[in-house]
C-alpha cells in the first residue's frame, strides 16, 4: 500500500528506517498537494527531518528522486568537446553567513589558469546577489543564451555560466522561496540540475555532512564529486572555503574516496590568516559585484584575494590544471595579481553578447574605492 505523506511523517518521528519507496511516495503525495498552508509544512516537516534523522542516504536518495521526477523527462544534456574536461560548479546556498560573490570570482580565476569550469546558479533566495545576479550586474548574458552555445563558449574561455532555475519549473512551483535553511534535498539537489555533463564537480554545501553529500552524489551518478564546506562556531555554517576557518572536504572519485586530497583542501585553508570581514556581503548588491572585480582586477588590498585564490585551486586541481592545491594557490594568487582574472570576465560577457559599459561602470567604482582604501592607509603611516 503506498504511503501517505501524514504516515512518512509519523514515521520519521521514530528511530526506525523507513523503505526508500515509502519515502519516495509520501515525498510525491506531499508534492501532489493542492498549493497552501498544509503542503508547506508537511514539506518542511518531512525534508528537515529527512536531515535530522542521520541523513540516512537511501532515505535521502529517495527523497531526491521524487523531487527530480516532476520535472526530468524535460531534460537536455550537452557534452563539452572530447578530450575538454568540464568541472560542475555550484552550492546548497542558504549559508547563514554571507559573503560576496566568491564562488563565480573564483570560477573565472580558475578558468584563467587553465580550468573549464561550467557554473550552475540561479538568482539568491537568502543572500543579496547569488551567482546569476553576478551575471546580470557585469552585463553577461544568460538566459538568452542556448546551452550549446554556452557549452562553446566555456570551451573557449575556461568559464560558462548554466541558469538552473529553469531546469526544475514543476518542482519549484511548490517549492521555490519557502526555504532559507538547509534540509535533506541541499545535501546533492542542485548538483544534479547541469544541463552539461561534465568530468568533475564541486559543491559547496552549507552543512558539516560534507561526507554523506558526496557519497550521495556518487550514487546519484555524479562520477568525480568534491563537497565542501566551512564553518566557524556551531552555527555558522558557509558553502565555499574560507581561510582560517574550520574546513571540511569529501572527494569520492568513481565511488572511493580521497583521503589525500581532502587532508589537502584542510591544509591549504589552514595555511592562510581568516579575514572575515574582507569577505562579508555589502547590503548593495552592486557593491557586492564590485568587490568581486576588485579581486578580479587585482585591486584587492584585503584577504579577499585569498578566499578566491583558495576557492580556484580546488577547482584547479578538480580540473587536472594544477597537480595540489598548494600549486593551484599559488598559481591563482599570481593571476589575481596579474589582473588576468578580469581579461577572461570581459571576454566571457563579448561572447555572451553582453553589454561591456556595464562591467566598465563597475571596474571605475571599484577602482575609486581600491584608490580610496589606498589613501586611507597612507594617512596612517608615519612619517
Amino acid at each position: 500500500m503506498a504511503v501517505t505523506a501524514p504516515s512518512l511523517a509519523h514515521k520519521i518521528n521514530s528511530s526506525s528506517d523507513i523503505a526508500p519507496q515509502e519515502v519516495h511516495d509520501g515525498i510525491t503525495h506531499i508534492l501532489a498537494l493542492p498549493e497552501g498552508h498544509t503542503r508547506d509544512v508537511m514539506l518542511g516537516s518531512v525534508l528537515t527531518g529527512l536531515l535530522l534523522r542521520g541523513p540516512r542516504l537511501e532515505e535521502v536518495e529517495a527523497a531526491i528522486r521524487a523531487a527530480t521526477d516532476l520535472d526530468r523527462k524535460g531534460w537536455d544534456f550537452h557534452h563539452p568537446p572530447e578530450g575538454v574536461r568540464f568541472v560542475g560548479y555550484t552550492g546548497s546556498g542558504k549559508k547563514s553567513f554571507k559573503t560576496i560573490n566568491l564562488s563565480t570570482s573564483a570560477a573565472l580565476v580558475a578558468a584563467t589558469g587553465g580550468a573549464h569550469i561550467a557554473k550552475l546558479g540561479s538568482r539568491s533566495a537568502s543572500s543579496k546577489t547569488g551567482s546569476r545576479d553576478f551575471i546580470d550586474q557585469v552585463g553577461a548574458t544568460g538566459d538568452t543564451v542556448p546551452h550549446r552555445e554556452m557549452v562553446d563558449i566555456t570551451a573557449e574561455t575556461g568559464f560558462g555560466f548554466f541558469s538552473i532555475e529553469n531546469r526544475v519549473p514543476e518542482f519549484d512551483r511548490r517549492y521555490g522561496g519557502r526555504f532559507q535553511a538547509v534540509h535533506a534535498l541541499s545535501l546533492a539537489f542542485p548538483a544534479l540540475l547541469s544541463p552539461v555533463t561534465c568530468s568533475a564537480y564541486v559543491y559547496g554545501l552549507s552543512h558539516p555532512a560534507v561526507g554523506a553529500s558526496a557519497r550521495l552524489l556518487s550514487r546519484l551518478g555524479l562520477p568525480d564529486v568534491a563537497v565542501i564546506n566551512s564553518s566557524f562556531g556551531n552555527a555558522v555554517q558557509v558553502d565555499e572555503l574560507l581561510p582560517g576557518s574550520a574546513v571540511r572536504a569529501c572527494r569520492i572519485s568513481a565511488g572511493h574516496e580521497d583521503l589525500v586530497f581532502n587532508d589537502e583542501v584542510r591544509g591549504g585553508a589552514a595555511s592562510m590568516p581568516q579575514d572575515l570581514t574582507s569577505v562579508t556581503q555589502h547590503e548593495d548588491p552592486k557593491e557586492n559585484v564590485a568587490a568581486a572585480i576588485r579581486v578580479l582586477a587585482g585591486l584587492d588590498s584585503g584577504q579577499a584575494r585569498n578566499a578566491v585564490a583558495l576557492n580556484a585551486a580546488l577547482l584547479m586541481l578538480m580540473s587536472e590544471a594544477v597537480p595540489t592545491i598548494q600549486a593551484g594557490i599559488d598559481k591563482a594568487l599570481a593571476i589575481i595579481e596579474a589582473g588576468a582574472g578580469l581579461d577572461t570576465l570581459q571576454q566571457f560577457v563579448r561572447l555572451t553578447g553582453g553589454a561591456p559599459h556595464r562591467l566598465r561602470s563597475l571596474l571605475r567604482a571599484a577602482s575609486s574605492t581600491s584608490f580610496l582604501v589606498s589613501s586611507a592607509s597612507k594617512e596612517k603611516a608615519p612619517c
